[in-house]
């Protein structure tokens, strides 16, 4: 009789100590992603690099091969952000403070430098072979052992500001957890905002060159967020598109002047291009790569366990982008009328235009912005007034039922354009129609 009593405490206790284990369900309630080539995460390439740097110019070329290569894959591999700085030159016009204070988070000690995965790997330098090297980088840092999530990131427009979402879900490494040291995310969570396709001088070049995913700033820095498995967190930040730079120490413009401090954005930032970048870094991890002799950034900063932007949401969530089917244009006077039929199977949320006077490349000013009324056949209309002569050129930005965005080519109103080329800005009004809500941008090039 004692011993079965015994036997049942026995029992009682073991039971009692087993439910005390936390058994991860995050891997039964989200389906992992399953990332390109077989990767367990999206990795991210952090370049520093200066457009009066003779070496930085003398790789740009692969970078820019490798980035378009990428990009242009629906999968959406990799994510890649530039910051720019004022080492070998000093009139970078996209080296930010905040592209400087980047650097010394990495204790980068020049330019050309990129940063794999939160500094897993470093690469200083460049030179022949830089594609090679670089792609051979994101493969490796892609193949890593990384605590497994799941990462969101969507963006809306609203006229003179975006607002940014962003969604993490900690998946949990399986098997039974220790109590008194469970299975946890902790980490770091920023949201960098960059700029692609960008005509900007160098003056080692002495020539206006194409930049790739410029970073313009940062619209979440250094969240922190400790989630256990199954656990998600979100949070939205509205993110104004500036209008000025905060330039660093030691910074000029092109004929020498000191710049130092608060001053106008030089090329105006095009909503039409811009990207929001998110990045979940573990803080409990800081190893480091041994192949090809590298060791990976010694400053230890935390790596990334995954990275995300709004397209590469649009595709984990088999989410087709919204389209424009048909243009109709109508000439009124001096008002261009446009028409444009909108397809999608979620249904259209909004859409704008954006346009201009001059071309479909413009970036000496910010682009006119205006809502499109859409009705019950997703028909979008908008009327643009403009001066006699002048081009109409214009772009449809639109959003789907599901947040995902999409940008049509730029196009010229045709039967505009017909007088002066005068690449001088015109005063201009804007006819106004009915304010559609929230859209989401591509940075697809026109």
């Amino acid at each position: 009789m004692n011993f079965k009593r015994n036997l049942i405490a026995i029992l009682t206790c073991f039971l009692f100590v087993f439910s005390s284990f936390s058994i991860p369900t995050g891997a039964n309630t989200v389906e992992p992603d399953e990332y390109p080539n077989g990767w367990t995460h999206r990795p991210i390439m952090e370049q520093f690099t200066s457009l009066g740097c003779p070496p930085c110019m003398g790789i740009d070329p692969d970078v820019a091969k490798l980035w378009k290569e990428f990009r242009e894959d629906p999968a959406v591999p990799v994510t890649f952000v530039s910051f720019h700085q004022i080492n070998g030159g000093s009139d970078d016009e996209f080296a930010s403070q905040e592209a400087k204070d980047r650097y010394t988070h990495y204790s980068v000690q020049g330019t050309p430098d990129a940063q794999f995965d939160g500094g897993y790997i470093e690469e200083l330098g460049g030179g022949d072979g830089t594609y090679d090297t670089y792609k051979d980088h994101y493969f490796e840092s892609g193949e890593r052992d990384v605590k497994p999530t799941e990462l969101r990131v969507w963006q809306e427009f609203k006229e003179d500001r975006f607002v940014f979402t962003v969604n993490l879900t900690y998946l949990g490494e399986g098997g039974i957890s220790n109590p008194l040291d469970p299975d946890t995310l902790d980490s770091s969570v920023y949201l960098f905002v960059v700029e692609d396709d960008i005509m900007a001088w160098s003056s080692v070049e002495e020539k206006e060159v194409m930049t790739h995913n410029v970073f313009r700033e940062t619209a979440m820095h250094n969240i922190q967020v400790e989630l256990l498995p199954g656990e998600t967190w979100t949070n939205e930040v509205e993110w104004i598109i500036p209008e000025t730079i905060m330039y660093p120490s030691g910074h000029e413009d092109h004929d020498g002047n000191e710049q130092e401090g608060e001053h106008p954005i030089l090329t105006p930032i095009n909503p039409a291009e811009i990207s929001v970048v998110a990045v979940v870094y573990d803080n409990d991890d800081t190893s480091r790569t041994t192949t090809s002799g590298k060791t990976g950034n010694a400053a230890d900063t935390p790596r990334a366990a995954n990275s995300a932007t709004p397209e590469s949401t649009a595709y984990d969530e088999q989410n087709e982008p919204p389209k424009v089917v048909s243009y109709d244009e109508n000439l009124n006077g001096n008002i261009a009328e446009v028409s444009a039929l909108l397809e999608d199977e979620d249904g259209i949320g909004s859409a704008y235009v954006i346009y201009n006077f001059h071309n479909g490349s413009y970036d000496d000013e910010a682009w006119g912005v205006m809502p499109m009324e859409i009705d019950e056949n997703n028909l979008a209309t908008a009327s643009i007034e403009f001066n006699s002569g002048d081009p109409v050129w214009y772009r449809i930005l639109l959003v789907d039922g599901k947040h995902g965005f999409a940008a049509s080519d730029a196009k010229q109103f045709e039967g505009t354009g017909r007088g002066s080329d005068s690449e001088e800005a015109p005063g201009f009004g804007i006819f106004t129609v009915t304010v559609a809500l929230l859209i989401g941008l591509s940075r697809r090039r026109y």
